[in-house]
């Protein structure tokens, strides 16, 4: 993750190269982020990146599609806490209502429309397995001599 601070001085345009974002936009997301840790109840463990460094960590991710694993490495975190900000900044955004994700296909399809596309979603997400334990894995022994 680059220096904040080296960032922000970055004209709008290498600010726009780096995040994909125009800077307005970026504290648009920054103003959204604050007024929701504003009106939160419950306070919790506080992130060790700062709102501005979450912002970065997402637009980065959606930016390059690079892995949680990399891009967690180069932050100093765990992969899975870099999977909790992304979605906590995703849904923060977005349930602010100046922000939408775009849609997957427009609400009306033409039938005219000959679709020949295959789209793949490579997104990473969190699998739940059930735990091994000693019950479980261990064959029961049966007596079955008389």
């Amino acid at each position: 993750m680059p220096n904040i601070d080296k960032l922000h001085k970055q004209s709008d345009v290498g600010f726009k190269r780096y995040t994909g974002t125009h800077k307005a936009t970026f504290y648009e997301m920054l103003e959204a982020m604050q007024q929701h840790e504003t009106q939160k109840t419950k306070s919790g463990r506080p992130s060790v990146l700062s709102l501005e460094a979450q912002i970065l960590l997402a637009l980065t991710y959606w930016r390059e599609y690079r892995t949680l694993y990399h891009i967690s490495m180069d932050i100093g975190i765990h992969e899975s806490s870099a999977s909790r900000i992304i979605r906590k900044v995703e849904d923060i955004l977005v349930d602010s209502g100046k922000f939408e994700l775009p849609k997957k296909l427009p609400n009306r399809v033409d039938d005219n429309i000959n679709w020949s596309v295959v789209i793949v979603d490579a997104t990473e997400t969190p699998i739940e397995r059930p735990k091994k334990t000693k019950e479980t894995t261990t064959a029961v022994r049966k007596n079955i001599t008389p």
